[in-house]
């Protein structure tokens, strides 16, 4: 479809999703408004349909009722960091452990749920086509981190600039938290806005 080839292209045009600064260094990416827009359940699983997951989408339906579940499997779960070092990527789990000032070790796991084979079965899979050294995701992450880290060191003439989208924040109505479009860099300001706060309190 012509909505899903432009986000599947990152083009932000017409992508309703949203940063948010929650406070306290803590952001989020909510894809939800993208995954209800496409109107497709589990599209944060690998757009999984809900007949290879009869048992936990019966199980969703009888505890939350069925408008409640489907809602909770459009959206899916959160996409956030926890300040200074927790990743909650939807169903996966980072820890950042600094070594030294200039390297950190990552800690990868898939979120298990209980009595949900299905979905963990399946989260496994995900995890290690995504997470592993031969996978998709994280060795182009981890690239991307490195030449952050170059930037970083080089100083000057300064590389890295998070001024993207400075224009574009607001305080949204429904959430009363700044926000703004997902290609900006409202998470990362958020981010080293409080780690700049927290180094320079008097020890």
């Amino acid at each position: 479809t012509g909505v899903a080839d432009s986000l599947a292209f990152n083009d932000e045009k017409g992508d309703p999703s949203l940063i948010r600064d929650w406070g306290g260094g803590h952001t989020e990416l909510d894809f939800a408004p993208r995954y209800r827009m496409m109107g497709m359940p589990f599209l944060w699983f690998g757009g999984t349909s809900p007949k290879k997951l009869p048992n936990y989408v019966a199980a969703m339906r009888e505890a939350y009722g069925e408008d409640v579940a489907n809602d909770r499997m459009m959206d899916g779960p959160p996409h956030a960091i926890i300040f200074p070092n927790l990743f909650l990527a939807e169903l996966n789990i980072t820890y950042f452990y600094p070594v030294s000032t200039n390297e950190v070790v990552q800690y990868y796991t898939p979120m298990l749920l209980k009595g949900a084979p299905e979905i963990n079965a399946r989260a496994i899979r995900q995890t290690e086509g995504a997470m592993g050294p031969g996978s998709f995701l994280l060795p182009e992450d981890a690239c991307m981190a490195e030449r952050n880290q170059l930037g970083l060191e080089a100083q000057y003439p300064e590389w890295l600039d998070l001024r993207r989208g400075m224009g574009r924040e607001h305080v949204d109505a429904a959430s009363g938290l700044l926000s703004s479009v997902v290609s900006d860099e409202t998470t990362n300001r958020a981010f080293w806005r409080h780690y700049l706060s927290v180094m320079s309190e008097a020890a």
